[in-house]
């Protein structure tokens, strides 16, 4: 792997797990002393990252943290809600031992973030969880289109996370996906993973959308 894409995949787990706020910018300068580097790589790795959808490069000013367009995000959403649960059922067959002890790692090591708040934390296990049960997901179209959907949305995400109460309402889902998974039962396992992104669009995500028409500020 090539120095800049290391470094883009850094970048993206920090906007992932809410190091970087939307609209914040990336100095390139701060970014070289941070990853020991010359601009030339930070340059490249900011491009990808551009290419995901996550930094947004304006000339003569730099690279921004992606704002949010809340309309694109519900759409968004509203494709995860299809896809995510194909992938999960697709995965429930080739689900092993070892991935059950995968998972319920994660499972457990988000409950401890939980309980010391530590939401960074928290974002970093959850993207572990479904990259674990995405690696057994048989259908790799799929997974790449979900996971382009999951890095439109990375700087959004986070605000799902940002209490003990979000925190606590995205692990209950979770583990309804776990235990349908350990049971081998590949229709619970999808209906659960619909669910657990539609109850986020309830919940957050049309909230946010209604305070906009009323003059919310993103």
């Amino acid at each position: 792997m090539k120095i800049s894409e290391e470094i883009a995949e850094t970048l993206r787990d920090e906007i992932i797990a809410g190091i970087y706020k939307p609209k914040q910018r990336l100095i390139e300068e701060e970014l070289s002393e941070k990853f020991f580097v010359s601009r030339t790589p930070i340059r490249e790795a900011l491009k990808q990252l551009e290419a995901a959808g996550l930094v947004t490069i304006e000339p003569y000013k730099g690279a921004f943290i992606s704002d949010v367009d809340l309309e694109e995000i519900r759409n968004i959403y509203e494709l995860r809600c299809v896809l995510e649960a194909f992938v999960t059922a697709q995965s429930v067959e080739h689900i092993n031992p070892e991935t059950v002890a995968q998972l319920r790692g994660c499972l457990e090591r988000m409950n401890m973030c939980i309980d010391t708040g530590d939401t960074v934390g928290f974002a970093a296990e959850n993207a572990s969880f479904h990259a674990i049960l995405f690696e057994r997901c048989p259908n790799k179209v799929a997974v790449q289109l979900v996971q382009k959907l999951l890095d439109r949305t990375a700087a959004f995400r986070v605000l799902s996370w940002r209490t003990v109460s979000g925190m606590k309402k995205s692990m209950e889902g979770h583990q309804r996906i776990f235990e349908a998974l350990v049971a081998g039962d590949a229709e619970a396992a999808q209906k659960h993973a619909a669910q657990h992104i539609r109850l986020y669009m309830k919940e957050e995500l049309i909230p946010l959308t209604q305070k906009k028409g009323r003059g919310f500020e993103k």
